[in-house]
């Protein structure tokens, strides 16, 4: 229990200083020693109460790729200003923890406990355990230090949320601001019949459409649950079926399953070696579980944000009251200036640099390439969204609710709280449905076999015998086909030739006894190697096919202009490019709109989600009438814009020829100048438009 409780709050301490997503600042000691002597760690960059920070900190820091990434321009002056605020919380943090009592007793008890867990427990492993702790640059005195250190961290934290606790009016607020985390999910009343072949399912599913109990089915055929009848999450000796979920039945089974509309029988699904038929009885929609039957853990939920709030704001009082000194000469820059002012509250700019590079894509994709991009884009959408979670931490004092938690936490809650009575009806759920279709189409795919020939004639003559009932393998040999399976794919995963024959055409004819069709002739050309010899008997086969080809032509009455064309192409051929004969044989399955009935209870919950998104919407605007909104970041980038179109103009008037100098063509370029600006403003502009990512069609 101790132990849980340590990890539950380290985590906590974790999340409290802001080292989220992979920005955990790693501390790599130095050989020999923990932190080493005051000797090796370098010149001090940076006092915080007094206590120094040295270059060999902020080097160890930047061993972090995050903080290495991009070094310049103002995402470089972001990382960096993160990187020092973290510095810093993490100094002030430990000050306040430096009092708290650590025992050596304590300390060894956790190595070992490491130990154990590592495999290497015990006098004679303890190279083993060198060998282990060396990897991430320790030795054995160094590593009991971290320990110690990350012990009186976790006991400080103890200390401070030891006697946290929630109400029930918290508890309550806090079930009624997250009810989608206490939501049951959907649910089947079902039978089950299992078998070992697949036939003896089939056969088993004829007799019960043609009216058979299935539950006596099931208790005579089924190698499962055949003492309940086949009942899905019947305790033993019942044989009444209760509410499973998905879970319930191997993954294929339940998609069957739970696909059916309504009551009904699935088909014969095989999984694991063993065929499956399922007989729904009843869908249990997804519901909200009551709150007596979730209290215990909507307690434990809430009473573990309310702690994370404590030591939230604990760090914020530290933080603020620190006394954070720059020395003469030291390269750091510490100006952690205001972003936006939301009422009386500020949101500074490591506030808005924490929150942008702790988002896993733009850390996954951060490069100097990108950095504009996060500049002109990111940073004010998601100050944005920082201003509107300020004001709705503020609004959250004006609610008739008990919020527990972070200052993230609390805003959450409040807009969740003030959208919670929305609701959706049938028409909104059509209407939804039917302009958002191509969320709930299963594009069209198809299983096919590419089947090759080196001349038109041959290939006419496979699908000739193909279509007259001859095994595929076969008839491709006799011609001196070369097959290919391509596999199941989808529209714009071959060569367009090819992608567009089976997905935009109709140019398919259906085999005899097969679900299969088989293609019309695709003549690909591809270009032939600079130098390559053609074989005279090759060459002389297409000539002959090609001959043949436009005989038919010919006799067909085409077009003189496509008879020449083709004739050219037919030359060219062996001399420049390559012509194949290409024949697939592919079961396709066209583009299909799954049942609104299928997915009815996605489409409810993206029209709920939009509800509350209305209402949350409406009650941030309605704050924002209330509360003064200063967006200084905005400000800034727009002055700067306006400064660099003047200094452009300036420099336009600057760089005017005077009358009567140069030559005529440098008249015209500078006539041409103005003309090429006024574009270059209209293509992209002192200012980059958000967007956004395109939303689904509500109305």
């Amino acid at each position: 229990m101790r132990l849980s409780r340590r990890t539950n709050t380290i985590i906590l301490w974790v999340i409290s200083i802001g080292l989220l997503l992979g920005m955990i600042i790693t501390f790599t000691p130095t050989i020999g020693g923990f932190g080493g002597s005051a000797s090796n760690e370098g010149e001090t960059v940076l006092l915080v109460n007094g206590e120094p920070i040295s270059e060999l900190d902020v080097a160890r820091a930047r061993q972090n790729t995050l903080f290495s990434s991009v070094t310049e321009g103002q995402v470089g002056e972001d990382l960096e200003l993160l990187l020092v605020e973290q510095l810093v919380n993490q100094e002030v943090f430990d000050q306040a923890a430096a009092r708290t009592r650590v025992s050596g007793r304590e300390v060894r008890a956790e190595v070992e406990t490491f130990r154990e867990s590592q495999g290497v427990a015990g006098r004679r492993n303890d190279q083993a355990y060198l060998q282990v702790i060396g990897r991430s640059g320790f030795d054995d005195q160094s590593f009991r230090a971290y320990i110690e250190e990350q012990l009186r961290r976790s006991e400080y934290e103890e200390s401070l949320i030891e006697e946290v606790e929630v109400s029930d009016a918290e508890v309550e607020t806090f079930y009624l601001a997250n009810t989608d985390q206490y939501r049951s999910d959907e649910r089947i009343l079902a039978r089950a019949i299992v078998v070992e072949d697949a036939q003896l399912a089939a056969e088993l599913r004829e007799r019960a459409l043609a009216g058979e109990d299935f539950a006596d089915l099931a208790s005579e055929n089924s190698v499962e649950r055949a003492d309940r009848g086949g009942a899905l999450g019947a305790p033993q000796g019942s044989t009444e079926p209760q509410p499973v979920g998905r879970a319930a039945l191997p993954q294929d089974v339940s998609a069957a399953a739970f696909a059916l509309p309504g009551p009904g029988l699935t088909e014969v699904v095989e999984s694991g070696q063993r065929a499956y038929l399922v007989q729904v009885e009843e869908h249990v929609p997804a519901s909200l579980r009551p709150l007596d039957e979730v209290e215990e853990q909507v307690r434990a939920d809430a009473l573990a944000a309310q702690e994370a709030g404590v030591v939230q704001r604990h760090l914020e009082e530290l933080s603020s009251q620190a006394n954070v000194e720059v020395p003469e000469g030291s390269d750091i820059e510490y100006d952690d200036y205001a972003v936006a002012r939301v009422g009386d509250e500020e949101i500074l700019a490591s506030d808005l640099a924490l929150a942008t590079y702790s988002n896993q894509q733009i850390q996954q994709n951060l490069n100097p390439q990108l950095a504009p991009l996060i500049v002109e884009f990111f940073k004010p959408t998601i100050l944005e969204t920082m201003i509107d979670r300020k004001l709705a931490y503020l609004g959250a004092e004006q609610l008739e609710a008990d919020f527990v938690g972070s200052e993230a936490q609390v805003a959450e809650q409040a807009l969740a709280f003030v959208s919670r009575d929305a609701s959706v009806d049938e028409e909104a759920i059509d209407e939804y449905y039917q302009a958002n279709a191509r969320l709930f189409t299963i594009p069209a795919q198809a299983d096919a076999l590419r089947v090759e020939f080196g001349s038109q004639q041959a290939a006419e003559a496979f699908r000739s015998a193909a279509l007259e009932g001859s095994e595929i393998e076969a008839a491709a040999e006799e011609q001196s086909g070369a097959m290919s399976e391509l596999g199941t794919v989808r529209e714009g995963q071959l060569e367009e030739a090819l992608d567009r024959a089976l997905f935009a055409t109709d140019a398919f004819e259906s085999l005899p006894d097969d679900e299969r069709e088989v293609s019309d002739v695709l003549v690909l050309e591809s270009e032939q190697p600079e130098g390559s010899e053609v074989d005279e008997g090759d060459a002389a086969a297409d000539g002959e096919a090609d001959d043949a080809a436009a005989d038919e032509v010919a006799a067909d009455d085409v077009a003189a202009d496509e008879v020449a064309a083709n004739d050219e192409a037919a030359a060219d051929g062996p001399f420049g490019r390559k012509e194949t004969f290409v024949v697939l044989v592919a079961n396709r399955t066209p583009e299909q709109l799954r049942p609104l009935s299928e997915v009815r209870d996605q489409v409810e919950q993206a029209v709920l989600q939009a509800e509350r998104a209305e209402l949350s919407q409406q009650w941030l605007a309605g704050l924002r009438e209330a509360i003064e909104v200063v967006n200084l970041l905005a400000q800034a980038q727009e002055e700067a814009a306006t400064e660099a179109a003047t200094e452009a103009d300036a420099a336009g008037e600057t760089e005017e020829p005077a009358a009567g100098a140069g030559s005529e063509d440098a008249a015209a370029e500078a006539e041409a100048a103005p003309a090429s600006e006024g574009e270059a403003e209209g293509e992209g502009g002192a200012e980059v438009q958000d967007e956004g990512e395109p939303e689904p069609v509500t109305d």
